[in-house]
């Protein structure tokens, strides 16, 4: 933790040319490299117990990230290195090994590195011996854009994990190839579903999220980007014109020098902020713009099977009624119900007492396994009554849904609707049984989807088969024409298919995630693979049948959330009747 203390400030480079050889240590005289202004630095900072590599805004008495380099590697420690070579720059651990941080490779050639400088915008870039920009900062955002940068067509910002920890986050921002600006929360499909906010664009009119829209003469295309000036320009823009203005604060202080800043704060909002500095004692930050003000919008804000209640910094996650938070020191990791514990389940279900606990104004974002036209009554005792049924809502139109565990996007807010959801009842044992999973066979072509069964690790399994639904409910009746079955608890799959390798599924899924090939379950499916990975590694997890092997069911949830890392599972070596 003294590491932390080390003071980190940057000695001013007075020419602004980086030539090779250069080098920075957390602990040598120079620790980083300046602008002309003096306003932004590149170097190392401190992050957690070491060191990261990154840029920042020199502001106080705070300094601001704005840009980190490979985030997501562990932090290096005071001893470590950061060298200019021909090639890019060279990170040298105090265990000897030697990590190409930045690259000045472009497809897959080799551009020789002459000399690098930190602009006066905030923009890190490489040249060669011509001084032509090799690389650029500017051209891999992580959380941030600055005055004077785009988030090209294609391309996106991904949160931090807090305003400490700059690794990747919970939520994504994403101006995608259609031309629309979309946020979602990460490891989930980008679908319309997920999205919590969205500037869409089409030939005829270009609306913002609350619905708002105007008229577009159908001349800009799809290459669209979101641009910042240094005037503190907001906005979506072609090669030639503005198209959409998402916020114009312009301000020109006499005194001082304003620097903008837009960012995806860790909460999953999209907000523009500006720095004011005044000489080079004191500086001030502004709220300008938001692109929401209700915390209870971001979609993944409170984590499964809990509900986000309140707005602006009151908004809290609190857990559906029978539910417990995962981790009370953090309510945003969600919550699993009352009485469920790790292991597999023998309890027969017509033996374990249930309740029905209704409450209003509360609602969630999952899509209902049945729907049908019932009595108010009936409804509570329809979900009673089904294995499967773990809450339902209850519309006054006379519509009863119901839904599968877990629980996620919940929100409180005012509905038309009465929520009901099924708890063990007082008498209850630990373990309730599990709900088994549903198998879909498609008549056309072949049917993916992991039936998961709450059995050995209940809440688990569910959770895996809820999020590997929501991936592949758009894809379905594209995949093939086998009957595939994974249940946690056993490992019997009956099927014809054209191979034996296929008759095995997590062999199979095992030994394409080993041999890096996962796109052959999915075909030609546009899929996030960083997200079908994460479930395949999780679901295998989960299969095996040494039960020692199988994570508790709480870290299950954590690598579903994306917030713990999933080492590769063994092979599960399971057998087939």
């Amino acid at each position: 933790m003294s590491l932390l203390a080390v003071d980190v400030k940057a000695q001013q480079n007075h020419s602004n040319v980086i030539p090779l050889g250069s080098s920075l240590s957390p602990i040598a005289n120079r620790t980083s490299w300046l602008s002309p202004s003096g306003l932004f630095a590149f170097g190392f900072y401190p992050q957690g117990n070491g060191f990261a590599i990154g840029i920042w805004l020199v502001n106080h008495p705070e300094n601001t990230i704005v840009w980190t380099a490979k985030r997501d590697n562990p932090p290096v420690s005071s001893n470590a290195t950061l060298n200019l070579k021909s090639y890019g720059l060279l990170l040298r651990t105090e265990q000897g090994d030697e990590n190409l941080t930045l690259s000045s490779s472009q497809d897959m050639f080799y551009v020789p590195v002459g000399s690098a400088s930190m602009l006066h915008s905030g923009n890190f870039v490489l040249y060669d011996d011509f001084s032509s920009v090799v690389w650029e900062s500017f051209d891999f955002p992580t959380d941030t854009i600055l005055g004077g940068q785009n988030l090209s067509n294609g391309n996106g910002l991904v949160s931090s994990v807090s305003r400490s920890d700059h690794s990747s986050g919970r939520y994504c921002l994403r101006m995608q190839d259609d031309g629309n600006l979309v946020s979602y929360p990460v490891n989930n499909t980008y679908i319309s579903e997920n999205a919590y906010w969205k500037i869409s664009y089409d030939h005829d009119h270009i609306c913002s999220y609350n619905n708002t829209c105007l008229m577009s003469d159908g001349t800009f295309g799809n290459f669209i980007n979101l641009s910042l000036d240094q005037r503190g320009l907001l906005s979506l823009a072609n090669r030639s014109s503005h198209i959409y203005t998402l916020a114009n604060i312009s301000y020109f202080g006499k005194k001082e020098t304003v620097i903008y800043r837009a960012i995806l704060d860790s909460d999953g909002i999209f907000r523009l902020y500006s720095h004011h500095f005044f000489g080079n004692t004191s500086s001030r930050v502004s709220l300008v713009w938001s692109a929401l003000h209700d915390q209870c919008e971001v979609k993944g804000f409170c984590g499964f099977n809990s509900y986000c209640k309140g707005a602006g910094s009151r908004a809290e996650c609190r857990c559906f009624p029978g539910f417990e938070f995962m981790n009370s020191g953090n309510k945003c990791l969600g919550c699993y119900k009352m009485g469920y514990k790790d292991g597999c389940s023998s309890s027969n279900d017509s033996m374990i007492p249930y309740d029905i606990i209704a409450q209003p104004n509360i609602s969630w974002g999952d899509f209902p396994y049945s729907m049908v036209r019932t009595e108010q009554d009936n409804c509570n005792k329809s979900c009673l009554g089904d294995s499967n049924c773990g809450a339902a809502l209850f519309y006054m139109n006379g519509t009863c849904t119901k839904y599968k565990l877990p629980l996620r996007y919940g929100r409180s807010q005012n509905s038309s609707a009465i929520a009901f959801f099924k708890v063990i009842g007082k008498n209850g044992p630990d373990h309730p049984p599990p709900f088994p999973g549903t198998l879909m066979d498609s008549k056309r072509k072949m049917t993916l989807i992991l039936s998961l069964t709450l059995g050995s690790i209940a809440l688990l399994c569910s959770a895996i088969a809820i999020s590997c639904f929501f991936i592949y409910r758009h894809q379905v009746h594209s995949y093939g024409v086998m009957l595939l079955e994974i249940v946690c608890c056993r490992s019997n799959i009956e099927v014809n298919v054209s191979t034996a390798d296929e008759i095995l599924l997590s062999n199979w899924v095992y030994n394409c995630l080993v041999a890096g090939e996962l796109y052959k379950l999915v075909e030609d499916e546009n899929v996030d693979m960083k997200t079908l990975e994460r479930m395949v590694k999780v679901g295998l997890w989960c299969v095996q049948e040494d039960r020692a092997l199988r994570p508790p069911m709480k870290d299950l949830i954590l690598m579903l959330e994306g917030t713990m890392d999933i080492e590769v599972p063994p092979s599960p070596a399971i057998s087939h009747s």
